[in-house]
């Protein structure tokens, strides 16, 4: 697979010392709002912990996001402190619909299905799951092609088309499948609508209310084409004070990098859907080649998914968790994003602490070992 930047070559002292920017920033860091980020004496205390930007998942329709939005920022002018607010649209990806969690083992059987274009199929011995939007999808699955959910962590495979259905069975995961989990087809090309009627009664109810968003995220996007539709989406409901964020998830984002940099105000590297798309051992490459590109261009870089996880659910953070971070301050990242460490997590604020602790320390060290004359 070719990506679109230039090969790396070993760097020298005068070439590192050529290629210089300013004095080094402690990444800021972004907390999403969820269930166990909620209340607005929570989210003041998260804002007060070292969080100035705010994310709202907007995937998961059933969630307020709206009153979310008004609780963050009575939340951040009880801290006295401003965020950045951040509304992260998911594209047409279908998700799973309204379900009761589903533990399975390997090999269990699973029909998905899409309420909004049939009705449920007759029931036997396999698991019916809805999954709105299916119908969208259709045509680029086939048997023996690979469903997964939740990053990878449950791998389906498919067996057969039955009209409107799919039949599939459980090859891998041990983890239960719930209501709201997104899709990703490592067999199959992307191509989902940005902006979706959904996204644009969203963002219609927001400026209806009065409330404009610092940023719009837009998922699974394959050009520059995509972000200027996003951007031009945007701007019928607000002014442009209201930045476009890219996501890479994709195979084609990575291939179309310089492009989507220079349409986009910032970028999000989303190491979730971006390792399943171009592989766990190209991953860090990607990453370090997307924050260089983006700091090269001057937007801003964000880097998001599973980055103190294990931290979060049991209070003792994996050495190579801590690692992630100091390689996110070395690399000069704006923004790191906390996703299930905020949302589903028994310690959001600890979370934010630690992570705001080691990329303090990590960021003064660098600081201190290159002076303001930092190497990229």
């Amino acid at each position: 697979m070719t990506t679109g930047f230039p090969v790396a070559q070993p760097a020298t002292t005068d070439s590192l010392s050529s290629r210089t920017t300013p004095a080094w920033k402690v990444p800021e860091i972004m907390a999403t709002l969820g269930p166990t980020l909620e209340k607005q004496d929570d989210i003041r205390q998260a804002i007060e912990a070292g969080a100035t930007w705010v994310r709202l998942p907007c995937g998961y329709r059933q969630r307020p996001h709206l009153e979310n939005a008004r609780t963050a920022q009575a939340a951040a002018r009880g801290a006295g402190q401003t965020i950045q607010l951040l509304l992260d649209l998911p594209s047409s990806r279908p998700r799973t619909g309204n379900m009761a969690e589903l533990l399975l083992a390997t090999g269990d059987k699973v029909v998905f299905w899409d309420p909004q274009d049939s009705d449920a199929p007759a029931k036997n011995c396999a698991a019916q799951v809805p999954l709105p939007g299916l119908a969208e999808v259709m045509g680029k699955l086939a048997p023996s092609n690979r469903i997964w959910f939740c990053d990878g962590r449950l791998n389906f495979v498919v067996d057969e088309i039955r009209g409107k259905f799919v039949a599939a069975h459980l090859v891998g995961g041990a983890i239960p499948l719930k209501a709201s989990n997104s899709i990703f087809l490592p067999d199959s090309p992307s191509g989902f609508t940005v902006i979706t009627p959904s996204d644009q009664s969203l963002l219609a109810d927001f400026a209806a209310a009065d409330i404009t968003p610092d940023w719009v995220a837009l998922s699974l996007i394959s050009s520059a084409a995509d972000v200027a539709i996003g951007r031009a989406e945007t701007r019928k409901h607000f002014t442009k004070t209201v930045r476009v964020m890219a996501k890479f998830e994709t195979v084609a984002s990575v291939e179309n990098a310089d492009a989507i940099i220079a349409a986009a105000d910032a970028i999000m590297v989303a190491r979730g859907d971006l390792g399943l798309a171009v592989g766990f051992t190209r991953l860090p490459e990607i990453q370090d080649q997307l924050v260089a590109a983006a700091r090269r261009a001057g937007k801003t870089v964000v880097v998001a998914t599973q980055i103190l996880e294990t931290f979060a659910a049991t209070g003792l953070p994996q050495r190579a968790e801590l690692s992630d971070l100091s390689l996110m301050a070395r690399q000069r990242a704006d923004v790191i994003m906390l996703a299930k460490e905020t949302v589903f997590s028994p310690r959001p604020l600890a979370c934010i602490q630690l992570a705001n602790e080691v990329l303090t320390h990590e960021t003064r060290r660098f600081e201190q070992a290159y002076g303001t004359q930092c190497p990229l």
